[in-house]
């Protein structure tokens, strides 16, 4: 991607006047010294990444990018905002400096080697053999939604007047099925790449996306909304390119649509009808500063979610508490019969808590976790994108999406070492690679 030098030097400049602006900004809050240089220091990161990977890849989206979001609101969590935040101890601080270090040297190195495959065991399928494996996954998804509708009692899309929705969504029981609901996220995607191949027609695969929607809308989960925007955006982006402007109105209409999703989950009062999203935030997350829509989000939904990682990090040193692998192990020890709050105490827990991701690998192995672990996400996301820009098989669609997925949800909890990854991986290698 060549970019003449008066263009870089006024994106350098415009990059560098925000910057002035937004520390301004919160120095007029009140944020001290001790606050704004690591805050500085990380924004400045974040945009000089994303830079240099815009340049070097010519792709907006691309796994340094994605992880330039979690580097910015890393240092955006160094500011207080919220009553909820607290300072961070040195083992923490430096948690956080090495995951994003090691990190991008994953990346890096991985930019400097050859791309890999791992090698498929699994015989592949034919496209009409691929399109019947993906429809009975799909008529699975269906089964798993009405039995838990009927568990719920009623259907939630034509219940959004009633405040309690989200809440009895969240307290009705459901079981490791519920994963092929989850799975209707990737599959519009899976669907696509079959009618590129004339599999199916178009009629059909709006037909079996349309369902797909459908049935995720009824959960009200933004993580799942964000997976099936990034699988879909990834599956077009594969065979046409998305002009830029059209890239940024399709990210509009997501923070939009998030947005949407929050209001209508957190409404579950009527004084809370009576806020604006921007007030009932700010309530909701005990937040002092006079912050914007967008800053209010990334206190509640990232800022704090720190300062809930610092607090296990504190606990486990003290209790001298290590997993020794059981969160890099989650995908196999989900699916046995065992207590698993005996094997990830609640008190330690980065998934319950939401304690961003870079909790696990230290509770896992300790430094050498973090060292190599965030090497690895580094590495393995970056190889997965150079497969995918390379256009070495369309199975790399989702893997990519599933790599975005992860990364940008870095700043709630590890999704590298979740069953439902670990279980779209699979669907995804014996139905298209």
């Amino acid at each position: 991607m060549g970019i003449k030098p008066y263009v870089f030097i006024l994106i350098i400049g415009a990059f560098l006047s925000l910057d002035v602006y937004l520390v301004l900004r919160y120095a007029s809050w009140g944020c001290s010294v001790e606050e704004l240089i690591p805050y500085a220091v990380f924004l400045v990161t974040a945009e000089a990444l994303s830079i240099f990977s815009i340049i070097r890849f010519g792709q907006i989206i691309n796994p340094f990018t994605i992880y330039s979001v979690f580097i910015y609101i890393a240092g955006f969590s160094f500011l207080f905002v919220s009553d909820r935040q607290l300072g961070y101890d040195f083992q923490f601080s430096l948690i956080m400096i090495l995951s994003v270090a090691f990190f991008i040297l994953g990346g890096l190195i991985s930019m400097k080697t050859y791309s890999f495959s791992f090698k498929n065991y699994i015989p592949p399928l034919s496209s009409r053999l691929s399109l019947a494996f993906l429809l009975l996954i799909f008529i699975a998804g269906i089964g798993v939604f009405i039995m838990e509708v009927r568990q719920l009692g009623y259907l939630p899309v034509l219940n959004l007047g009633n405040a309690a929705v989200y809440q009895d969504i969240n307290e009705n029981d459901v079981t490791p099925l519920h994963n092929f609901i989850v799975l209707n996220s990737v599959l519009p995607a899976m669907f696509y790449i079959l009618f590129k191949k004339k599999t199916l027609r178009f009629w059909q695969f709006i037909a079996l996306s349309l369902v797909c929607v459908f049935i995720i809308l009824n959960f009200f989960s933004r993580q799942i909304i964000v997976l099936f925007f990034f699988s879909m955006l990834i599956a077009y982006s594969y065979y046409k390119t998305i002009p830029l402007l059209k890239l940024f109105s399709i990210g509009a209409a997501c923070i939009v649509l998030f947005i949407i999703l929050g209001q209508l989950r957190g409404s579950s009062s009527d004084e809370g009808n009576e806020m604006t999203v921007n007030e009932f935030l700010r309530d909701y997350g005990d937040i002092t500063k006079p912050t914007s829509i967008i800053e209010s989000y990334l206190s509640l939904y990232g800022a704090v979610n720190f300062t809930v990682g610092n607090d296990i990090v504190t606990k486990a040193l003290r209790d001298e508490y290590m997993s020794y692998g059981v969160y890099s192990a989650r995908p196999i020890i989900t699916v046995l019969p065992i207590d698993k709050n005996a094997i990830y105490p609640p008190l330690y827990s980065s998934y319950t808590k939401i304690a961003t991701y870079v909790v696990d690998p230290f509770l896992d192995f300790r430094w050498f976790g973090v060292v190599v672990l965030n090497f690895l996400y580094g590495f393995l996301s970056m190889n997965s994108f150079k497969n995918y820009i390379a256009k070495n098989g369309e199975y790399y669609i989702v893997e990519w999406s599933l790599f975005i997925f992860c990364i940008f949800m870095s700043s709630f909890t590890n999704f590298y070492h979740m069953f439902f990854v670990a279980f779209f991986f699979i669907v995804n290698r014996i139905a298209i690679k």
